[in-house]
């Protein structure tokens, strides 16, 4: 018996299906059927708006030049960490699990989520992106006030953003047949069969 395989049948016309019942430009937007969340993603999200904030103090040392140079080096190693193959030691872990909730949530105009979730997440990333300007200004202007409050504001938002993708997930994990498929996992006939052959023997 050769391995199970999960296999995805091309679109060949418009509003044609794909094998797991939903539109291809999902699988795009999702970035493919099989193709997990990075589960390093949201640490990296929960170091940036601090490592930013602390490369932009450096210019009492550095100078507003090499303070803004350096942050740019710290977000390009920020953009990059996701990117290395790093194996989650768990599966389904939360990370993992606010990863598949931010692929829902992006991908809330073709299949469309729970409009209470969606106030929330939508005003909490604005929360989030407002703190972390202001902690940014605060690192720019050398002002511990802005910073702290800038920093305090971005973290207690990103950290309820993450509740709310995971909440998110867990309700619309069974609404799209592409959404199931991502915590499926190939099953291989020839172990499954393996203590069956064995007890005939």
């Amino acid at each position: 018996m050769q391995p199970s395989q999960l296999q995805i049948s091309r679109k060949t016309g418009p509003g044609q299906l794909n094998a797991f019942g939903t539109n291809t430009r999902l699988l795009l937007l999702c970035g493919g059927a099989g193709k997990s969340p990075r589960f390093v993603s949201p640490y990296v999200k929960l170091a940036a708006p601090a490592l930013l904030t602390g490369a932009l103090w450096s210019h009492l040392w550095l100078g507003h030049t090499g303070a803004v140079l350096l942050a740019i080096v710290s977000a390009l190693v920020l953009l990059l960490i996701p990117k290395l193959s790093i194996v989650s030691p768990h599966r389904n872990g939360w990370s993992r699990l606010v990863g598949f909730g931010e692929r829902i949530w992006l991908n809330r105009l073709l299949v469309p989520v729970p409009q209470g979730l969606n106030r929330r997440l939508t005003t909490l990333y604005l929360v989030f992106w407002t703190g972390t300007l202001v902690a940014v200004l605060g690192g720019l202007t050398a002002s511990p006030l802005l910073s702290t409050t800038g920093l305090f504001v971005a973290y207690c938002a990103q950290i309820t953003t993450f509740q709310k993708l995971v909440q998110l997930y867990r309700v619309m994990k069974d609404r799209d047949p592409l959404y199931r498929s991502w915590t499926l996992t190939a099953e291989n006939d020839n172990h499954r069969d393996a203590p069956e052959r064995q007890k005939s023997v």
